[in-house]
């Protein structure tokens, strides 16, 4: 006992065991103690010999002892430890039973864990569709009922005297950079041009000069650059404008885009007022607009209507689709009900501010029917800017034939349009920079510069509105697999497909 560390200081423990072996004997007091100070983590067979010595210390504390004294020592002593032993015991067969049952326990938490996380699984590919789609129908459907809330309060205070006074105040602000176009040739070139035989066969009296065609155009730039539309200045003849103030210049062609049917004007002048830009990207439909022109020659008219729809690429179908002569593809037309007739082609669209948001361009019919369309400022600015810059529109190219979706492909399931449009084919011998980024026939385009494409029109604006030379990438799907690829736009040259 001396020579032990561990026995130098007496801890109450110990005096505890030295009592117990008066009482029960040194071996089986050595037991009870080391049971009874591991009970939190006492195993089977220490249970058992504290439950032992338990038994063995109740029982000599229950003989009959000579001395009350030491009797009532040894129940105080023998109390809590039968206690702390009884405890052990308990917390073993707890032990013993849970190291009976834990390999079958895990079983059943892992096999559980699984399946919730499976119908987990199920739940969120069943439900968060649904549910995306919900709250995308209750978002816009809420934007409605916003929207319809505010306008409802905000026309109750408008009043029709300030939109009389916007239409007087945008006609002073436009009316000086709009001018009138006469196409004028000789009574000897008409002749020529009529009939070549009627000059040889019968006397011509003096030669005068004669309208051969009219329309509007307005000024872009003070250095004499006036827009207008290609088909008011498409012929045989002399180019005449005449401005607000009454001067009549001479002007020639610097540059035209059939595909958009724009053409750029020059003449040489000073003092001359350029009208300024406006976005077609932001005007909606509803929006209040001006046209401002010179219908059957009775120039500086200004007509009232308001934008009807946005985006008509596509007029297939229409009785009056010989009537539009730009390409819708590269025009992306606005449609008005705006009063246009003819004269008025080439003249300014504006809206409240009498900035430019589009250049008039044609109506269904012969004169006006409550139907007409405009070519939109972002491309007619961006047509006169290379146009006066380069003389010409260097338009992107794919390098593709297309067709549409047949319509088991077109709509799924559920009846909602499908993207894409197939790749048909390629040019015989020439370049086709598609088909040198790796696109195949059969291939179907999803995307065309992060834009999706929904028809054939649609993708052939997105490539006119790309300059040549430029890398953009795009989304195809071959067989089951969707791929991305970067093409390299060519240049389109004039009479080629646009695609």
């Amino acid at each position: 006992m001396q020579g032990d560390p561990a026995r130098n200081e007496i801890t109450p423990d110990q005096d505890l065991l030295v009592q117990l072996d008066a009482l029960v004997g040194r071996e089986t007091a050595d037991r009870l103690h080391a049971t009874v100070a591991n009970s939190p983590a006492v195993d089977v067979d220490e249970a058992v010999v504290s439950a032992e010595a338990t038994r063995s210390v109740t029982a000599a504390a229950e003989q009959p002892l000579t001395s009350p004294d030491h009797c009532s020592a040894s129940q105080d002593l023998v109390a809590p430890i039968h206690r702390r032993a009884e405890g052990a015991l308990a917390t073993s067969d707890h032990y013993s039973k849970n190291r009976d049952s834990n390999p079958r326990q895990l079983v059943y938490s892992t096999l559980l864990s699984l399946l919730v996380v499976l119908v987990l699984l199920v739940a969120v590919r069943l439900i968060v569709p649904s549910l995306v789609e919900s709250v995308r129908y209750g978002w816009y459907r809420g934007q409605l009922k916003a929207e319809y809330e505010m306008s409802g309060e905000r026309l109750r205070h408008i009043s029709l005297n300030s939109l009389a006074d916007v239409s007087q105040l945008v006609s002073k602000r436009v009316g000086p950079s709009v001018v009138h176009i006469n196409l004028l040739q000789t009574s000897d070139e008409a002749a020529v041009v009529r009939n070549p035989l009627q000059k040889l066969l019968l006397p011509q009296p003096g030669s005068r000069q004669l309208v051969e065609g009219q329309g509007s155009g307005f000024v872009v730039d003070k250095n004499g650059y006036i827009l207008t539309n290609h088909h008011v200045v498409d012929g045989v003849g002399k180019i005449e404008i005449t401005t607000s103030d009454g001067r009549r210049l001479d002007a020639f062609v610097v540059g035209v885009d059939p595909p958009t049917d724009l053409a750029l004007l020059k003449v040489e002048a000073n003092d001359l007022m350029p009208i300024e830009w406006g976005s077609s990207e932001q005007i909606v439909v509803g929006s209040p607009v001006w046209a401002v022109g010179s219908p059957f020659g009775l120039q500086q008219t200004v007509t009232f209507g308001i934008i009807s729809g946005k985006h008509r690429v596509d007029l297939r179908g229409t009785r009056y689709e010989s009537n539009v002569r730009a390409s819708t593809a590269y025009g992306d037309l606005m449609q008005s009900d705006v009063a246009l007739n003819p004269g008025n082609s080439g003249g300014p669209l504006v809206n409240s501010m009498g900035d430019v948001i589009g250049v008039n361009a044609a109506i269904l019919g012969e004169t006006y029917r409550g139907i007409s369309f405009s070519i939109p400022s972002k491309v007619a600015q961006r047509v006169a800017q290379q146009l006066i810059a380069a003389g010409e529109v260097a338009r992107g190219w794919l390098g593709v034939a297309m067709r549409e979706l047949e319509d088991e492909m077109r709509f799924d399931s559920e009846g909602r349009v499908q993207l894409g449009v197939i790749v048909n084919g390629f040019p015989g011998e020439g370049e086709s920079p598609a088909r040198d980024a790796g696109v195949e026939i059969g291939d179907i385009i999803l995307r065309f510069d992060n834009q999706p494409v929904t028809n054939q029109v649609e993708l052939m604006r997105l490539i006119g509105e790309v300059d040549a030379g430029t890398v953009v990438p795009i989304e195809i799907r071959r067989g089951e697999e969707t791929m991305a690829l970067k093409v390299n736009l060519g240049k389109r040259a004039p009479g080629l497909s646009p695609r």
